[in-house]
């Protein structure tokens, strides 16, 4: 493992041929590790930078190089109207934050698919000017008495590898239950329940009240009589669609966001049910969007409902061919497998 003492540009550490190697490597994981969709964003060209930087650096010998805020704010060509500081800094704050985070579990499970006990790491140095490198650290290993992989071998080998995204927006009503997580406690349950019994209570009395109405009128239906016996159908259809949504989520673990959820240019994102493993912890229910490249095409993976060739399935659909290149989703692992197309074992 590469150690932690910091150099300088012009005071790189010359590394041996493995470490150089391997910082070369890892920093080209967390390369491919950002979704090409989100490379435009400042914060994820930041870490693209870095990897780059690095990965160009280790594969010359060196590691442990590391980069100035105004080199960065230079090369990246920062806003002119700002401070190199002052312009970098919020934008840190998002990588620590935010982005770096989100792609953690992606990047980690990916070293260790290529061999590799160490992560990439990116780091901030104290003081006046900021310097930003990227470290490796030793990836730990949870105890488990089952080891998963021989457990189940997966018959193909994945096509897709879904990625969670990193700048889903969620609607107004949506950041107030969902934002970071909406706990499935005994006070929330027993809310939900008591909301949707009112919510059938009334339409049980709306649809009795339209029959009653239409039974008592005289003479021929009117203007009136059809705009009641058209909301007399819609509501219960609403409520159908409302309560059948809701046992589905419950059975299946997850389903199709609906609309309220996201902002209005959103879409293919998931509300999903993440069950915790502790009896004493309650569950946690999460709006998610996943997304990987269709390797047939190139373009993007989006979730969508399988329907009407794969009931009762969320499935990857090609943006570019949605019909053809249709792959399946499996959320425990994020990987999928062509379903149009006979997977090469």
């Amino acid at each position: 493992m590469v150690g932690t003492d910091v150099f300088k540009m012009d005071e790189v550490v010359l590394a041996t041929t493995s470490e150089a190697e391997t910082l070369a490597a890892v920093a080209h994981i967390l390369l491919d590790s950002i979704p090409p969709d989100k490379k435009r964003q400042n914060a994820c060209k930041v870490m693209a930078y870095l990897a780059e930087m690095t990965c160009a650096a280790a594969r010359g010998g060196t590691v442990f190089c590391r980069f100035s805020t105004k080199e960065i704010y230079t090369d990246l060509n920062g806003n002119p109207n700002r401070e190199p500081s002052g312009w970098l800094s919020p934008l840190w704050k998002e990588v620590e934050g935010q982005w770096y985070p989100a792609i953690k579990e992606v990047l980690v499970m990916r070293c260790k698919e290529a061999g590799f006990d160490v992560y990439p790491v990116i780091m901030k140095g104290e003081g006046t000017p900021s310097y930003y490198w990227i470290e490796t650290r030793k990836i730990i290993e949870k105890n488990s008495d089952v080891d998963l992989d021989k457990l189940n071998d997966p018959p193909f080998k994945p096509a897709v590898i879904y990625q969670k995204d990193l700048t889903l927006q969620l609607s107004f009503a949506g950041r107030i239950f969902f934002r970071n997580g909406m706990k499935w406690t005994n006070a929330k349950r027993y809310s939900f329940l008591t909301w949707n019994l009112l919510y059938l209570i009334f339409n049980l009395i709306y649809v009795i009240a339209t029959i009653l109405v239409l039974w008592n009128s005289k003479g021929a239906m009117g203007g009136q009589e059809l705009v009641i016996l058209i909301f007399g159908v819609l509501v219960p259809y609403l409520a159908y669609r409302h309560g059948s949504s809701i046992w589905r989520l419950f059975e299946d673990r997850i389903i199709i966001a609906p609309d309220w959820t996201i902002a209005w240019k959103e879409f293919g994102a998931t509300i999903e049910i993440s069950r915790s493993n502790d009896r004493e912890l309650p569950s946690t229910i999460q709006v998610n969007r996943y997304s990987a490249l269709c390797p047939i095409c190139g373009w993007m993976v989006k979730l969508e409902k399988g329907e009407p060739d794969f009931q009762r399935r969320i499935v990857g659909r090609c943006e570019e061919n949605p019909r053809e290149h249709v792959f399946s989703f499996d959320r425990s692992t994020r990987q999928g497998i062509p379903l149009r197309h006979k997977p090469v074992p």
